[in-house]
């Protein structure tokens, strides 16, 4: 690859790499959030961040993996990307409450909390998403 396409292409990268960062930080703020008001605890504020340091290693390993994927051909709230994200949502929080239960059985699928964290993640990364990165790119 020559120099300058080489160039090209981290110069491209580098400029949308903030909106990558804002889109995960929105999201697990979203999710945190959602997660807090419906805790029986009384967390508040210090639940929202410590939430939101869990919740951001399965969106960095699951979620923005394919958010670069899905913005290689953006299209602002998309049903198709929408699917996906609940696909991936689904898988990523299997294994991230399997791991960090050390319990690797489905009895997890059973549980309504599964259902409602995955859907509530993957809605919150795809809004975010959406918003600042899905955006149609310019002819050049």
């Amino acid at each position: 690859m020559e120099l300058w396409k080489m160039s090209q292409k981290v110069s491209e990268l580098s400029d949308v790499i903030p909106y990558y960062f804002f889109s995960l930080v929105s999201s697990c703020l979203s999710l945190s959030t959602v997660m807090v008001m419906f805790s029986e605890g009384s967390w508040g504020v210090l639940g929202i961040i410590v939430f939101s340091f869990y919740i951001v290693i399965p969106y960095l390993l699951f979620a923005v993996p394919v958010q670069v994927l899905f913005n290689k051909h953006p299209k602002k709230f998309s049903l198709l990307y929408f699917f996906l994200s609940i696909f991936f949502s689904l898988l990523a929080v299997f294994i991230y409450s399997s791991v960090l239960n050390f319990d690797f059985s489905m009895e997890v699928l059973t549980t309504k909390n599964y259902y409602a964290i995955s859907l509530s993640a993957a809605l919150f990364f795809w809004f975010w998403d959406s918003v600042f990165l899905q955006k149609k790119r310019s002819a050049s």
